[in-house]
């Protein structure tokens, strides 16, 4: 495994940063996007910013606010959309921004329920831009319900494979599904549902992606303390549910942290965070980024490679992208909390790697 990493932008002003950078490809161009986060306090975010890449990922432009992706104002509520990711939908040309939204109120969270919907958007070539931001309509009892930091799946006659999360009421564990949906080029729509996952593990299961390979889908699902991964034959409903371990039984140490998927030619990896890479100052040891090749539903130790540094910020909340032929690439923006963590050489940077076999 090949693996060029460097930043794209830097700069820490100790009042915001940005986070959530994930970026997709075409022969175009690519596209990032991204949010500022204000430190003082817990998850609070901006609206989504967006940048472009026309040289393959060398240089990238600034991030610039997307007006159809800011926040909307409702009386004392304020919804924003977050937790993007973009793909590229082969079958439309199109570029999609797939996220959830979050629910504030007099600056904090709100304390109503934490509503949860996804959103998504189409980008628009002739305007330069993100559209408006729409909600994807559910069925009744699916209000918190969110695809967020999730790697969907685009089939050969176009419908989408989107995995989301959800709480059922008076429950206070999450489940994972997936949906099949179709896309027109602007309006997504709920075709089918999966089976649901959970465990009876604090916050159960959630913030799942997916990947297909050679003939099987992959979820990989993350829990306070531990990471899952099931498959399935068909893409919504998954089995053989297992903790995430090497092939030696040990299990991977990475835990209350997203993961994701890189598919390389022939070959299937995972990119995660963990415990014991002299990393204890990091919050969650969410830095470095390492990525490492499955096989059988277990991670070869050998094979793993560090794609993004460790400088005393997270990095978890990141994406992986297709990248050229057979190629992957990976975006991570330095998270700066807690407060001090530049003190070991972090400067929100947005880390860019380029990943080939």
């Amino acid at each position: 495994m090949k693996c060029e990493t460097y930043s794209i932008r830097h700069g820490y002003d100790k009042e915001k940063c940005l986070v959530h950078a994930r970026c997709c490809y075409t022969r175009e161009m690519m596209v990032a996007t991204a949010q500022y986060l204000n430190v003082a306090g817990c998850d609070l975010f901006s609206g989504i910013l967006m940048s472009q890449s026309f040289d393959e990922g060398k240089t990238w432009s600034e991030f610039e606010e997307q007006k159809g992706l800011s926040p909307i104002e409702d009386g004392d509520y304020i919804t924003i959309g977050g937790n993007a990711t973009p793909m590229h939908h082969k079958k439309t040309d199109k570029i999609i921004l797939l996220g959830q939204t979050a629910e504030y109120k007099k600056g904090e969270m709100s304390p109503t329920g934490r509503k949860r919907y996804t959103f998504y958007s189409a980008f628009d070539k002739e305007k330069n831009s993100f559209g408006q931001m729409r909600l994807l309509e559910m069925p009744s009892g699916y209000e918190i319900c969110g695809n967020g930091c999730g790697q969907s799946v685009e089939l050969e006659n176009g419908d989408i494979l989107i995995p989301v999360y959800y709480r059922k009421d008076n429950e206070p564990n999450m489940y994972s599904m997936v949906l099949r949906c179709s896309f027109d080029g602007e309006n997504i729509a709920v075709l089918e549902m999966g089976n649901s996952l959970t465990i009876h593990i604090e916050r159960g299961l959630y913030e799942p992606s997916l990947a297909f390979h050679n003939g099987i889908f992959y979820m990989t699902l993350r829990n306070d303390e531990c990471g899952f991964v099931a498959k399935s034959v068909d893409g919504l409903n998954y089995t053989d549910l297992q903790l995430w371990k090497w092939q030696d039984g040990s299990i991977l140490q990475n835990y209350n942290t997203q993961q994701h998927w890189m598919v390389l030619g022939d070959e299937l990896f995972l990119v995660y965070t963990r415990r014991g890479a002299n990393n204890d100052h990091v919050f969650r040891h969410r830095a470095p980024l390492f990525a490492a090749k499955v096989d059988n539903m277990r991670l070869v130790k050998e094979s793993e490679i560090i794609i993004a540094p460790e400088k005393g910020a997270r990095l978890g909340n990141f994406g992986v992208t297709p990248y050229k032929e057979n190629g992957s690439a990976v975006m991570a923006a330095e998270w700066m909390q807690p407060l001090g963590c530049e003190k070991y050489g972090s400067d929100n940077n947005i880390y860019f790697a380029k990943i080939s076999n």
